[in-house]
């Protein structure tokens, strides 16, 4: 997905493994996973061959609520959000994944006591992060995901939708949980591009300049692509990975 990203988007990609994740040592853990994503974020804004005015964030599944609250927390690093197939809660997922428990454990619009809410660590609820966003969003669901119900995209569009008035929702009919993007051919990366370009414009004052930065706006993408990928735009020519040790050096602290 990443090289047809970057030969369709002409954009630049920067990849990263969170703990626990790809190549990546430590455990996961929602404030550990939080700390590395902001890392990576902090050390792209910093840069200064880029244009850092135009850092997107990208997140599918789990990388999406992540990347819900990277966004949230950084309104003034990151220029906008993209969501693909995401959950609204961990909570939430926990009755999907397992029904017979959908009575006792579940986000704040489920039924039953929840009486086993408290063995949930990381929550990683969605949908009370996307509607405190200021950020355009774009929401991309695939109606034949088999892993996360199209409905909790619905439900965290309407979420952010009646905060932020720059949010769209487009569904592709045969989209799965991981090939979305495949399933939506020509028209999913023209979706993604007219998006971009109505609410990250390309600044043309610093392509005029004849500086050596790159305008070019950017990914950044945990190299578990194949699981739960988050993705930042930003600006490299090419993708580089980013591995946990290196997250560390960046200022991440390991939360083992």
């Amino acid at each position: 997905m990443v090289r047809i990203m970057i030969q369709r988007l002409q954009c630049n990609v920067f990849m990263l493994s969170y703990r626990g994740y790809g190549a990546s040592d430590g455990y996961p853990s929602q404030h550990g996973i939080t700390r590395d994503a902001q890392a990576a974020l902090d050390h792209l804004s910093q840069r200064t061959d880029i244009d850092t005015s135009r850092i997107i964030v990208f997140g599918r599944s789990l990388g999406g609520a992540v990347g819900a609250v990277l966004t949230k927390n950084n309104p003034d690093k990151v220029a906008a959000l993209i969501l693909e197939n995401t959950f609204t809660s961990i909570l939430d997922m926990a009755g999907v994944l397992l029904p017979f428990l959908k009575w006792f454990i579940g986000g704040p619009g489920s039924k039953g006591p929840k009486v086993l809410n408290f063995l949930v660590r990381s929550p990683w609820s969605t949908i009370d992060v996307v509607g405190k966003i200021k950020q355009p969003i774009l929401f991309l669901s695939g109606l034949q995901d088999e892993m996360v119900p199209p409905v909790h995209m619905q439900m965290l569009y309407a979420k952010a939708a009646a905060h932020n008035n720059r949010c769209l929702f487009v569904d592709f009919p045969s989209g799965m949980h991981m090939d979305t993007w495949l399933a939506g051919g020509d028209h999913y990366w023209r979706t993604i591009q007219q998006f971009i370009d109505q609410n990250v414009p390309e600044n043309r004052e610093s392509e005029s300049s004849g500086d050596d930065k790159d305008v070019a706006f950017s990914f950044l993408l945990d190299e578990a692509e194949d699981i739960y990928p988050l993705c930042c735009c930003v600006g490299f020519r090419n993708y580089r990975k980013l591995s946990f040790s290196s997250v560390t050096k960046l200022g991440a602290v390991r939360d083992l």
